[in-house]
């Protein structure tokens, strides 16, 4: 071999291990830069106003290191309508958020109580869950100044058994009422209106008396024991996918002297017509407001400041991970996120995030170990404030699903 020809050899060799090196190189220099994001927690001097997560163009890494801080002073209420927040037992940093934020919160509602038939009979189960000592750090401030405890309570019977025991509820409130009066709750969250319209019972002229009935009963028991509080919860005014409402203003009208908020699920919107995408485009959200303000009818008459206060506007504090290729091991995959979710989801792939301009929401993608690429629409600050800042310009209040889930620099904006 010549040797002009073994040097360009040689030289090319050393070309290529050099690429082979610097690529290796910079596999780990990513790798240290994961492992160098890592999220800040606790009380910070800084407001979410000067920290950066309020822009569009969020990077990754800001929302790693401070969405999991908060503002050192958490006393302040900033929004001016009614707000409700849940929390459940299968995730307990709702019940600490519950307790830093209370001062945010007007109502907490432990996901506690369910509504069954046993042998014929009401049974309500749940009470284990019932944590008195956290109750009383949420309730410190005394009363007038701390949180309503409003547990839910779910309906969990089949339909024929519910046809049975909305036809005369009596047992159901009174069951319902020894819980309310055993635990010293200050009311409840009442929720089975969604299974009895997926169930076509509402569609039913005698079963929605039935359920109408129950609902009304449920509230005029509970005012008349102590002023106690009935919250329902109910789906949209405006369902994704649905040609007529799951729950109208005219319903809310007929029971708002019996209720005394409505807990409106306006979220979960793309789950809802099965494709990728937002979870509350707030073209939608406000839609829902509108139905609202003006009903079904051009000449429908406008509702009372206080009925229409009583509209608690859903806001999700969760997200969804859609797999947009179906999987070997899973199929098609959607899965719910948490806080606790993302941050792991940005460590790893480090996206770009995207607002959208039309839904007012963030959004990113990434491509999993098996190589099927995901997209991931998760509240940011941004998106949660455009939200709070339509139920404050509707004069309408807020429920939250739920505390646990969401970034703790969400209570900065309530």
């Amino acid at each position: 071999m010549a040797r002009g020809t073994l040097v360009g050899v040689l030289a090319a060799g050393l070309l290529l291990l050099a690429g082979v090196q610097g690529a290796a190189a910079a596999k780990r220099r990513n790798q240290r830069q994961r492992r160098d994001i890592e999220p800040r927690f606790g009380p910070v001097e800084e407001q979410i106003w000067d920290s950066g997560l309020m822009e569009k163009k969020l990077p990754f890494a800001t929302l790693v290191e401070k969405g999991r801080e908060y503002y050192e002073d958490a006393t302040q209420k900033r929004f001016k309508g009614f707000v409700l927040g849940y929390v459940t037992p299968w995730n307990k940093a709702g019940y600490q958020n519950a307790v830093t934020f209370r001062r945010k919160l007007d109502a907490v509602s432990p996901v506690w109580f369910q509504i069954r038939r046993e042998d014929g009979q009401i049974k309500i189960t749940g009470g284990h869950e019932y944590n008195k000592t956290w109750v009383e750090e949420l309730k410190q401030d005394g009363p007038g100044s701390s949180p309503l405890l409003v547990p839910r309570f779910i309906m969990e019977m089949d339909m024929q058994e519910q046809v049975q025991v909305l036809a005369d509820p009596t047992e159901l409130v009174k069951a319902v009422g020894t819980q309310v009066v055993g635990y010293k709750l200050d009311g409840i969250v009442f929720e089975g209106w969604s299974q009895w319209v997926a169930s076509n019972g509402m569609s039913n002229e005698q079963f929605r008396r039935a359920a109408m009935g129950t609902v009304m009963m449920l509230g005029q028991t509970l005012k008349a024991n102590g002023d106690k509080k009935l919250y329902l919860a109910v789906p949209p005014l405006y369902p994704a996918n649905e040609k007529a409402p799951w729950f109208a203003r005219e319903d809310l009208e007929m029971l708002a002297e019996h209720v005394d908020g409505f807990s409106v699920m306006t979220y979960d919107y793309s789950t809802g017509i099965g494709k990728a995408g937002p979870s509350a485009p707030i073209s939608w959200v406000r839609t829902n407001l509108l139905l609202l303000q003006k009903g079904a009818t051009e000449d429908a008459p406008k509702l009372s400041e206080a009925t229409h206060s009583k509209f608690l506007l859903g806001l999700n504090f969760y997200g969804w991970d859609f797999a947009l290729a179906p999987s070997a091991k899973r199929g098609q995959g959607l899965a719910a996120v948490t806080a606790n979710d993302l941050v792991p989801l940005l460590q790893r792939h480090q996206p770009a995030l995207e607002w959208d301009d039309r839904t007012e929401e963030h959004s990113f993608e990434y491509t999993d170990k098996e190589g099927v690429p995901h997209a991931v629409w998760y509240p940011s600050p941004r998106s949660v404030e455009m939200r709070v800042q339509v139920a404050e310009e509707a004069k309408v209040g807020i429920s939250i699903w739920e505390l646990g889930q969401g970034l703790e620099r969400f209570f900065e904006l309530l």
